[in-house]
């Protein structure tokens, strides 16, 4: 089977990249105008290489000039491993360090050097260099690297820089094919007869021809019309290659560079990141509130700086941080970014990211010890952390950018002392001190209004996605009865109101359609005020009163009787008058209107100038 890896090239303007890339490979990865005359590299560049029978790389050839960080990061970010070209005339430069430090941050370990343009210098210039990249390398995880001395005009060294190569790759893992398809955009366009293309560096997962895909941020929806991979079709597309893919579906506007493309469930974008942060060795201290440039695959965005602790994080030392992004970002935990100076412009520091979608915070110690078990990595630490905010579900976890869902669903499964509910998961000590809190709160409304012992769920328990799953455990449970939107205490009923409410419900039957108000109806009950309301709402709910508009109430028997000599006009002429339901009704002007405007919030009727028509729906007689 043949393995694909990725791999990007780094190092100062001028130091052969581009030409080392054409000797290896035949392909002029500047493929722009102005890159041919100025000389340089302006975008990324790509180039396919196939080293043995079972070795594919993808080549991503990135500029090397101070101005086009932004590109370089946004290139290396995905590949597996990295060739460093430094010249022999000159040395390691200010660009070479600041690559190789981006390399770092990015959490790359393997990387091959060529030392280039070796024909254009002496043998003592040459060991110079050659000690001087050691010297700059001893301090980075690339201190073993292999410096391969080469000339690209002259073919010196291709053959040992392609063995370095294979060399290094046998020590380079692969790309995880299966999970959630992330593919960071790094150019969109339109072609003629395929409409939107995309490409970019396939960081996980295998994308099929025909695959629904996610956009975001954005949310847009798209289908996979046709794959490239280095210009070859192909149905599917692996970790690790380098994809064009055409889309169905969505605009090029939808699709800007610095988007991702998804399949699964997609990481909901957050304008905050909590993340540990690594300070460069030589760069100055990040001070608390520092604005920086943000850079994540190919997006960039700036964010303000909110240390967990002290004023400033020092050169070389780590630190737990809030970013609070000016655009979002779609991450996944474990994701790797690089914090930029924007005055100077420089790179400063490398962050992990701990959790995509943290609340809004500075850093209690409760976030704090979350965010150390996010940074173990162990799925059962994570699936804790979750539960320690409440309620979670896999689906929740793997949106939220900390697991993949496969994952999530085991871990929380394993989790000891956990309480299942549905597919949401609680602390069972949270459940239970819920559950107390309920049945308190419930028993005491019985207690001090057993006619209406029924507590407004919104007014019990706030809104979450996990409340009715919840409300539906607690009465599984035993512990409440659920009406619609009203909760009580299981076992508390309420049947002694229609008794008490029994003279006033005579009143109304006695004379159906006069003019009985509300206000009339709770005063003549024997109960304190809010008693008697909720006793009115009650005897509603169950059928035996009807409410109508303008504060009048009706027996339920009365309404539905005028509701059949609505349909039996309607039958006969097509429509009814307010004037033709009071008459038939014996009633008043406002007592018939009340009626109609009843009958219209109950789908019955529908108004229509001056008169009702039946709704289609009620046109039929019980």
């Amino acid at each position: 089977m043949t393995r694909h890896l990725t791999l990007g090239t780094a190092g100062h303007v001028d130091h052969g990249k581009t030409t080392l890339i054409r000797a290896l490979t035949g392909i002029n990865t500047d493929r722009l105008e102005e890159e041919q005359r100025r000389g340089i590299s302006i975008v990324l560049g790509y180039a396919t290489l196939a080293l043995t029978d079972d070795l594919q790389l993808s080549i991503v050839d990135v500029p090397g000039h101070e101005r086009f960080v932004r590109t370089m990061v946004g290139g290396a970010t995905g590949i597996d491993y990295a060739l460093v070209c430094i010249a022999a005339d000159d040395g390691p430069m200010p660009q070479t360090r600041e690559h190789l430090a981006i390399l770092e941050l990015l959490g790359i370990r393997t990387a091959v050097i060529a030392l280039t343009k070796v024909d254009l210098v002496d043998a003592s210039t040459r060991a110079r260099s050659e000690l001087a990249i050691r010297e700059l390398l001893a301090t980075t995880p690339f201190a073993a690297a292999p410096i391969v001395p080469v000339s690209a005009p002259s073919g010196t060294g291709l053959e040992d820089l392609n063995a370095a190569l294979r060399t290094a790759a046998d020590g380079v893992i692969e790309r995880a094919h299966t999970g959630r398809v992330r593919l960071p955009i790094d150019r969109s366009f339109v072609l003629h007869g395929i409409g939107t293309v995309v490409t970019g560096t396939l960081w996980s997962g295998t994308l099929h021809a025909g695959d629904i895909v996610t956009i975001e941020p954005g949310g847009g929806e798209a289908r996979v019309r046709s794959l490239e991979v280095h210009g070859t079709p192909v149905e599917t597309a692996g970790a690790g290659s380098r994809v064009a893919a055409a889309l169905v579906g969505v605009e090029r506007q939808d699709t800007p560079p610095g988007a991702v493309l998804w399949t699964g469930l997609p990481a909901a974008p957050s304008y905050r990141l909590d993340v540990e942060l690594n300070v460069l060795n030589a760069a100055s201290a990040l001070q608390r509130g520092a604005l920086v440039e943000v850079l994540h695959g190919t997006a960039v965005t700036q964010a303000r700086v909110v240390l967990f602790a002290g004023e400033s994080i020092g050169p070389g030392q780590t630190g737990y941080a809030q970013l609070r992004l000016v655009q979002p970002f779609g991450a996944l935990r474990g994701d790797r970014i690089v914090l930029r100076r924007l005055a100077p412009p420089g790179t400063i520091a490398g962050a992990t990211v701990l959790d995509p979608q943290p609340p809004r915070h500075a850093g209690s110690s409760a976030s704090t010890t979350r965010l150390q078990l996010y940074a173990e990595g162990d799925p059962a630490s994570i699936a804790r952390a979750a539960l320690s905010s409440g309620a979670t579900c896999a689906r929740d976890i793997a949106m939220r950018g900390l697991l993949d869902l496969d994952a999530a669903e085991q871990a929380l499964a394993a989790v000891p002392g956990v309480h299942a509910f549905g597919e949401w998961y609680l602390g069972s000590a949270t459940y239970a001190a819920i559950r107390t809190a309920v049945e308190q709160r419930l028993a005491t409304r019985l207690r001090e209004h057993p006619l209406d012992p029924t507590v407004l769920l919104s007014a019990l328990l706030n809104e979450t996605p996990w409340r009715d799953p919840l409300v539906a455990q607690l009465a599984a449970d035993g512990v409440l009865e659920r009406d619609g939107a009203n909760l009580r205490l299981a076992g508390a009923t309420s049947d002694d109101a229609a008794n008490v409410a029994a003279a006033a419900i005579a009143a109304l039957v006695a004379e159906p359609y006069a003019t009985h108000r509300q206000i009339d109806f709770v005063a003549a009950l024997p109960l304190q005020s809010d008693d008697a309301w909720a006793i009115l709402a009650q005897l509603d709910r169950a059928g035996t009163v009807a409410r109508l508009p303008d504060g009048l109430v009706i027996d339920r028997t009365a309404y539905d009787q005028a509701i059949s000599i609505v349909r039996a006009l309607c039958a006969t002429r097509g429509q009814v008058t307010l004037a033709e339901l009071r008459d038939a009704t014996a009633s008043s002007r406002k007592v018939a209107q009340a009626l109609l405007e009843h009958m219209d919030a109950d789908g019955v009727t529908r108004r229509t100038g001056d008169v009702r028509v039946l709704r289609r729906s009620a046109a039929t007689t019980d």
